[in-house]
């Protein structure tokens, strides 16, 4: 279900604000931070990080970091385009896309349902990292794989507020709706609580 406004009998449940919430903050910098030291760890037991210093200087190493770069910029872009793909497929409303402190970010003034918010949460997260590990298997080896690995890096590390807002979706009733106006995600339910979600 998706509705461009609150139906009657909803009442407000819950909010999740990644930006001014200094917990969820910390909680989704933190897991950020494991994720990369995670992934990072796995890229090393593929390939070895040496291999970054055995070519040539540019073909080596400059060319590869200018495409990495302009990667990670590309990537930011369409990964907030994948959430607002989902969301206007979902509900045809008007979407917002912008950045704060350190989020960019899609955010749209419809309603969703849980299966839903959770597949738009965890889309970008999903179809990018199924479009990097289809490149490693190409770029399986050398500096060209590093490349592609930090991008995976990258869109995961970076999801993890993708990841959070999912774990706590799962905690909420199944009736809820979400409204996501980019950083900060409100949760109505047809409880009548107004007990928050820990």
């Amino acid at each position: 279900m998706c509705y461009n406004s609150l139906p009657e009998g909803y009442t407000f449940l819950d909010k999740i604000d990644l930006q001014n919430n200094r917990k969820q903050f910390a909680i989704v910098n933190v897991l950020s931070a494991v994720l990369l030291v995670v992934f990072l760890a796995i890229g090393c037991f593929i390939e070895s990080p040496s291999v970054l210093l055995d070519g040539e200087l540019v073909f080596g190493i400059v060319i590869p970091a200018i495409v990495l770069c302009v990667g990670i910029v590309l990537y930011i872009v369409l990964h907030e385009a994948v959430h607002g793909m989902f969301m206007y497929a979902f509900c045809k409303s008007r979407l917002r896309f912008g950045y704060k402190v350190i989020y960019a970010y899609a955010g749209s003034d419809a309603y969703y349902d849980k299966l839903k918010y959770i597949i738009i949460a965890l889309g970008p997260l999903v179809i990018w990292g199924i479009v990097f590990a289809v490149l490693t298997v190409f770029f399986h080896s050398g500096v060209w794989f590093w490349v592609i690995w930090l991008l995976q890096v990258t869109n995961v590390s970076g999801a993890a507020g993708d990841i959070f807002c999912t774990f706590k979706m799962l905690k909420y009733p199944s009736d809820i709706l979400v409204q996501d106006t980019g950083t900060e995600m409100t949760v109505y339910s047809r409880t009548k609580s107004e007990e928050k979600v820990d």
